[in-house]
């Protein structure tokens, strides 16, 4: 079995002090300091190439030793396999059905298109064998791993296979298990797999359910160096804002020293289950509730939702009604009611003054004290000349009637609608809403 290779020799750095650097005390002292200033620039550089110089060691030692663990696993594989296969038959069982082993579906096939499949293929297969055919010799099982290869992945194989099979120079790797899936791992692993894992693990956020983030952050987070601490904080950070929400209700100090990522997971994915628990009884019940006695969904109208802080009177065709505009009351009757763009009632008021305009219910109110305009006066018959009354209105205008309270128009002071006269405010009251219904 290959061994580890052993660790680089430390760097040899030199020892740089930046305080000794003093600046120049007049013009004679400054080649001193330019000189002063060289060599500990030259100190710096001497010690970033050792470090870089044992940094690439200690890659290279990194992959050394990979390979040689690799070897030593294969060769592990191997061994476990020729041991399985001395050990006799228990005593007491016949040949036969009861002495075969379950049949088991043949590996997927490995193309090369995505290297991420390598490792599983390499488990699926080696189970397969180790199950199926524990005492296959090693061309055999190099033989069966190859038929398992296709596209990219078998067209890697032909060189070697050219030069073992046709021109018949033999190809060592091509008859030891181990040392092929050592030229498998280097062909089909994926590089910078720990720089990928890195990316994702920095931006990854809870979506779903927190069994799935949580998956998700193991899987991302191996061997990138972080501590408890640190996978703590970053899982925190991507939880979404509902749990929380909920962890901060239930007084969770997630930044407590007593709490590590697997109490922080599993308070979170406890957390998750219940709301999923609610949601559904939330959603049976809520779609029960919204049915009546017959099953079917109760018809309630806007007026029975309206709030109930102040009793409003429903307003018809031909109601007086009033308004305020600039604290002067409006007087009314509603002329018709009909259906805006969004479909809701809305009243046309017909004023006292003569206009017309559509407006809405909420800015209007029942009248309790409604002007009675006066009929015309009858005509005179022909040829009969003015009344006393009207020679003195001849020759003026009519005079509209102005409200000697609040200043409005078509209406008196005793029948105007503010507080001295009505005890009605002339301030339209928030809770009122409009009033569709009708």
């Amino acid at each position: 079995m290959s061994q580890p290779t052993a660790t680089n020799p430390a760097p040899n750095y030199v020892q740089v002090n930046p305080n000794v650097l003093g600046l120049p005390v007049d013009e004679s002292d400054v080649p001193r300091f330019y000189t002063d200033l060289k060599n500990i620039l030259i100190a710096i550089n001497h010690n970033l190439q050792e470090f870089m110089a044992v940094t690439t060691a200690d890659l290279a030692t990194a992959g050394t030793n990979q390979q040689a663990l690799d070897q030593s696993v294969s060769a592990l594989e191997s061994n476990m396999n020729r041991v399985m296969a001395t050990i006799p038959t228990p005593a007491g069982r016949t040949g036969g059905a009861s002495t075969r082993a379950p049949k088991l579906s043949s590996p997927a096939k490995f193309d090369g298109s995505d290297k991420n499949k390598a490792v599983s293929f390499r488990v699926a297969v080696t189970h397969y064998l180790r199950t199926s055919y524990p005492n296959a010799t090693a061309d055999e099982q190099v033989a069966f791993i190859i038929s398992c290869l296709e596209g990219k992945a078998h067209d890697w194989l032909e060189p070697s296979l050219k030069q073992d099979v046709v021109q018949n120079t033999p190809v060592p790797w091509l008859h030891d298990v181990g040392q092929f899936w050592v030229q498998f791992n280097a062909r089909w692993n994926v590089a910078n797999k720990t720089k990928n894992f890195r990316a994702k693990f920095k931006v990854l956020k809870q979506t779903k359910l927190v069994q799935e983030y949580y998956k998700d952050f193991q899987m991302y987070g191996q061997n990138l160096g972080y501590n408890d601490v640190s996978m703590r904080d970053f899982f925190y950070n991507g939880l979404t804002v509902k749990i929380k929400e909920m962890l901060m209700a239930q007084d969770f100090d997630h930044a407590a020293d007593t709490v590590t990522l697997f109490t922080l997971a599993d308070k979170a994915l406890k957390i998750d289950q219940h709301l999923e628990q609610f949601q559904a009884q939330t959603k049976s019940s809520g779609s029960s509730s919204n049915a009546g006695p017959s099953g079917s969904k109760s018809n309630t109208s806007p007026s029975a939702a309206a709030p109930t802080g102040t009793a409003r009177e429903k307003l018809s065709v031909r109601e007086k009604v009033y308004t305020i505009v600039d604290g002067k009351a409006h007087k009314g009757t509603i002329a018709a009611i009909s259906k805006n763009s969004k479909g809701k009632n809305v009243p046309t008021i017909k004023w006292n003054d003569g206009s017309t305009e559509e407006i809405t219910f909420n800015t209007i109110k029942k009248d309790s004290h409604p002007i009675v305009i006066a009929s015309p006066a009858p005509q005179l018959a022909k040829g009969s000349g003015p009344g006393p009354m009207d020679l003195d209105s001849a020759g003026k205008g009519k005079k509209p009637i102005i409200c000697n309270t609040c200043g409005g128009k078509g209406h008196y002071a005793s029948a105007c609608p503010s507080k001295p006269y009505s005890g009605q405010g002339a301030e339209i009251s928030e809770e009122e809403s409009e009033n569709e219904d009708l």
